[in-house]
C-alpha cells in the first residue's frame, strides 16, 4: 500500500573527508541504544529474518552524522550485518512528515527497523548487539557508540497461511526488505504502529518479465488484473469497504477524503487469535463474500484491483493484530507451499524448487500449484 506520508528521510549520511582526523571515541553506553520491538522471526527460501525496532537519541543534536551501522553476535563478536549510508534504511525523528488525516505524536527519540538476515543452515544468535560509527563534525573524529543489546525469539515461529492468488510468474514484494513497508511506523497516541510491516505488494509478469502490455493507463492492460483472491485460512469476514472509485493504471488519479480510503475496496479476514489478514485495492463491487460471512482456507473471496491509494493493480496484503489497516501492529507470517521458479531480472534457467513454510525474497518469481 504506496503511502507518501510514512516515508522519513535517511538522517544526514556522509562519508569520511580524506583531511579528517584518524582519532576515535568508542563510547558503550546501551542506554542510547534501545531495542523496542522484537518480533518474532520469519523464514525465507534464502534467510531467517530477525525483525526488530531500535530507539536512539537524537545524536545529530551533539553533532554527530551516522557512517554505518554494524549488527553483531554479541557473544562470538562477529559481524552479522553491516549497513551503510546506500542502503535503504529510514530513520524517524521528530518533525514527522504531516498527514491530513492523523494527528501524530512528538516524538524526542530517533526510531529505525532492521531486518536481519541469517543463513538457512547457519546457527542463529543468542544474542545481538550493535555498533553505530559517526562522524563527530564538532571534534573531527570518529564515534562509534555499542549497545542495543537482545535476544532473537528463535523459538516461535509465525503463522503459516496458504496463497491468497494462485498461478504463476507472481512477485510478492516490499515484505524482505529494509525498506517499504517493513519501516512503515505511526507515532500516535503514545504507541508505535506497525500494520504494514510484514505487508507485502504482489505483481505478474509474463515471459518478458514486464507487469503489463498496452496503454499503462488501463487497468485490463496488467496481467494480474481482477484475478481471484482466495481466503489464506479459516475464519469470519468482519469488515468489507466497497464501492470506491480505482485508478487509471499507473495514474494513481484517485482522491482521499479519508485515511481509510487508502485500503481502496478491502476486506478483512479474522482467522482467530488475535491474526486480522486485510486484502486491499481490490475491484468495485467484485466481493464474493459479505461481512459476517464464515469461510474456509481456499474460498474466493473477491477479485484484485488497483483502488485507493496504488501504483497500478496489485493486492496489498498484511496481517495484524486487530481489525485496523494502520493503528495496529503487523505480524509476520509464511506461505504454507510455493515453488520457486526464478528471478525477477534474470532470464537464466533455473530448476522449479518447491518451498514450504517459508515466505519469499524481494525479487523471487513465484507459483502457486
Amino acid at each position: 500500500m504506496k503511502t507518501k506520508f510514512l516515508l522519513s528521510t535517511w538522517v544526514l549520511l556522509s562519508i569520511l573527508s580524506i583531511g579528517c582526523k584518524k582519532d576515535k571515541t568508542i563510547e558503550p553506553q546501551p542506554n542510547k541504544l534501545e531495542v523496542i520491538i522484537n518480533d518474532v522471526p520469519y523464514q525465507t527460501e534464502k534467510y531467517l529474518r530477525i525483525g526488530y525496532t531500535l530507539k536512539t537519541w537524537e545524536f545529530t543534536k551533539d553533532g554527530l552524522q551516522l557512517q554505518q551501522i554494524v549488527v553483531l553476535d554479541d557473544d562470538s563478536k562477529t559481524e552479522l550485518l553491516k549497513i551503510g549510508n546506500t542502503d535503504n534504511l529510514l530513520i524517524y525523528h521528530d518533525p514527522l512528515d504531516e498527514n491530513p488525516f492523523l494527528t501524530y505524536d512528538i516524538i524526542t527519540s530517533y526510531y529505525l527497523s532492521i531486518q536481519l538476515p541469517i543463513l538457512l543452515g547457519q546457527p542463529v544468535p543468542t544474542n545481538v548487539s550493535h555498533r553505530f560509527v559517526f562522524k563527530d563534525t564538532i571534534q573531527n573524529k570518529e564515534v562509534v557508540v555499542e549497545g542495543g543489546l537482545f535476544s532473537p525469539r528463535k523459538n516461535e515461529t509465525p503463522i503459516a497461511i496458504s496463497s491468497p492468488v494462485k498461478g504463476t510468474n507472481w512477485l510478492f514484494i516490499n515484505q524482505s526488505t529494509l525498506g517499504y513497508h517493513f519501516n512503515a511506523m505511526f507515532f500516535v497516541q503514545g504507541t508505535i504502529w506497525t500494520a504494514e510491516r510484514y505487508a507485502f505488494d504482489n505483481l505478474q509478469l509474463n515471459e518478458d518479465q514486464v507487469t503489463h502490455v498496452g496503454d499503462p493507463k488501463i487497468n485490463e492492460s496488467y496481467f494480474n488484473y481482477e484475478d481471484t483472491l482466495f481466503a489464506v485460512a479459516d475464519g469470519t469476514i468482519v469488515t468489507l469497504k466497497d464501492g470506491r472509485p480505482e485508478n487509471s493504471g499507473d495514474a494513481r488519479d484517485v482522491q482521499f477524503n479519508s485515511l481509510d480510503e487508502y485500503g481502496g475496496n478491502y476486506v478483512i479476514l479474522n482467522m482467530g487469535s488475535g491474526r486480522f489478514a486485510v486484502y486491499g485495492h481490490c475491484v468495485p463491487n467484485s466481493f464474493l463474500v459479505k461481512q459476517g460471512d464464515v469461510v474456509k482456507e481456499g474460498d474466493p473471496i473477491g477479485l484484485l484491483g488497483n483502488s485507493g491509494n496504488s501504483t497500478e493493480p496489485h493486492l496489498h496484503f498484511q496481517i495484524c493484530d486487530k481489525q485496523e489497516l494502520f493503528l495496529s501492529y503487523g505480524l509476520p507470517f509464511v506461505i504454507k507451499k510455493y515453488t520457486k521458479i526464478g528471478e525477477a531480472g534474470t532470464f537464466d534457467p533455473f530448476p522449479p524448487t518447491e518451498i514450504t513454510n517459508s515466505m519469499m525474497e524481494q525479487f523471487t518469481l513465484l507459483r502457486f500449484d
